[in-house]
């Protein structure tokens, strides 16, 4: 049986054309997409055209704390409101917090984050980290990009899971399942272990949420039936 490829953030913009991101989103691929949207309207019309080319489509709330109070505030006001959360991590304080919280989906790290990824830091992660192709493609923060994800990659691969998504907001910056697992492969990963990250990893965490989200669900480990 093959793979199911996700892509774990897409952000549908004011701008653009979501029949030609959809379109493309099948062509290259993939079967399940994350969207970021603040549009509830182009939310619902993303999944009805979604529908007629066989994509699912689960709802992604990003955040971009300044501060740990502000992160557990947001996670307490939304976190039974989307599939998956992200949140991006500028300074050591939010990072730590969000990496041991399991309301946290996906840790991001971005090319401006203002401290290092070293074995201390490796040591308090658990949480899944991203890495937003997106960031590869812009000229102006592909170096930036390309030292996270090589610190990543040294420090985090055998100690948590990684995500690669595309986070494009218009079609031509979508890649396909295999272009986005290549950035872990340059990086040193196996094939199959690169290619998780965009299919295994990625779908477990949307599974382990619907369960949560289910109104069967009581508590860890623990379900409602009939």
């Amino acid at each position: 049986m093959g793979r199911k490829y996700v892509d774990f953030w897409i952000n549908l913009t004011d701008e653009v054309d979501l029949y030609e991101m959809v379109s493309e989103v099948k062509k290259l691929g993939f079967r399940s997409v994350v969207v970021s949207s603040v549009d509830e309207n182009r939310l619902r019309e993303f999944r009805k055209l979604s529908e007629d080319f066989k994509i699912e489509v689960y709802r992604k709330l990003i955040l971009e704390p300044e501060d740990r109070l502000s992160l557990l505030k947001n996670l307490r006001a939304y976190r039974g409101g989307y599939e998956v959360i992200s949140v991006i991590c500028s300074n050591l304080e939010v990072a730590l917090t969000a990496a041991r919280d399991s309301r946290v989906d996906s840790i991001i790290l971005p090319p401006s984050k203002r401290f290092r990824i070293d074995k201390g830091v490796a040591a308090l992660i658990s949480n899944s980290v991203e890495l937003p192709f997106k960031w590869f493609i812009d000229e102006n923060s592909r170096r930036g990009f390309i030292r996270v994800a090589s610190e990543v990659v040294n420090y985090l691969s055998r100690k948590t899971s990684i995500i690669v998504s595309s986070s494009a907001s218009k079609p031509f910056e979508l890649r396909s399942p295999h272009e986005l697992a290549s950035l872990l492969q340059v990086l040193g990963l196996d094939r199959s272990t690169a290619l998780d990250a965009v299919s295994t990893i990625p779908e477990k965490i949307i599974e382990a949420n619907l369960v949560k989200l289910s109104s069967s669900y009581i508590a860890r480990g623990v379900l409602k039936i009939g």
